[in-house]
């Protein structure tokens, strides 16, 4: 009985609800899309002074080539997700990464 009752509120308050939140969706969804791009882009470029350090100057004292190889699989399945599902977003910043770590990888590995 009570189940049924608060089942019965909760769709009376999705009903209610569901434009509102289609519209804050609808206008928020590209800023939110522009802001990742943008962070997404620039958050690999973070990692030059590590790579200066390691391929230039040869400094790898307390990295990890676990810890790059784990980052290198999750950039390749999120790539590979990207690429299924048509995510240019996802497919494109992942490759990036990609880059990032491999880079790393065999900087360390050298």
């Amino acid at each position: 009985m009570l189940a049924s009752r608060v089942d019965s509120k909760l769709r009376e308050a999705e009903a209610t609800l569901a434009p509102h939140v289609a519209h804050v969706e609808k206008t928020m969804k590209p800023h939110v899309r522009r802001a990742l791009l943008t962070l997404g882009l620039l958050y690999p470029v973070a990692m030059a002074p590590q790579i200066y350090n390691v391929w230039v100057l040869h400094r790898t004292a307390g990295l990890s080539e676990l810890t790059y190889m784990a980052g290198l699989m999750m950039a390749l399945l999120w790539t590979a997700h990207g690429l299924l599902n048509r995510d240019k977003a996802v497919f494109g910043l992942n490759a990036l990464w990609i880059g990032v770590h491999a880079t790393m990888i065999a900087g360390l590995l050298r």
